[in-house]
């Protein structure tokens, strides 16, 4: 895309995507969201700026997502393998109502979340690779 005006409106569109896929992947144990809805929101957030800049992005997206992906998919086993190997009933609980009330779950929900983000990414650039 050559637009100049749609360069500087998409880019600040696609910040406030992210932003936002952030929020629903970090509030999805106290309120409807999650990792999966927030890691979708979150990867369209990126594919915008992907579609709009093109090959400005296609060189710094090259290997990136799916070498994330593996170390996030480890991660996330790791985070689910302390939720009961944690000496208490169900591991640290917070305060009802507050961010980080479900314990593990926040942590686990943002491992999730940044793994649909870029496997869906890491999908989408296979899909439209060039060469």
């Amino acid at each position: 895309m050559d637009d100049h005006i749609s360069k500087i409106v998409f880019r600040y569109v696609a910040l406030l995507v992210v932003v936002y896929g952030f929020y629903v992947i970090l509030h999805g144990s106290a309120s409807p969201g999650g990792g999966f809805a927030g890691g979708t929101i979150l990867a369209m957030g990126f594919l915008v700026c992907f579609f709009v800049f093109g090959e400005q992005w296609r060189g710094k997206l090259r290997g990136a997502p799916m070498g994330l992906a593996i170390f996030l998919l480890g991660l996330g086993a790791v985070v689910e393998g302390i939720k009961f190997l944690v000496p208490q009933v169900h591991g640290p609980v917070g305060t009802p109502g507050t961010l980080f009330s479900g314990g593990w779950v926040s942590l686990a929900n943002f491992c999730i979340g940044t793994l649909v983000a870029c496997s869906i990414l890491s999908i989408i650039y296979l899909l439209v690779k060039e060469e």
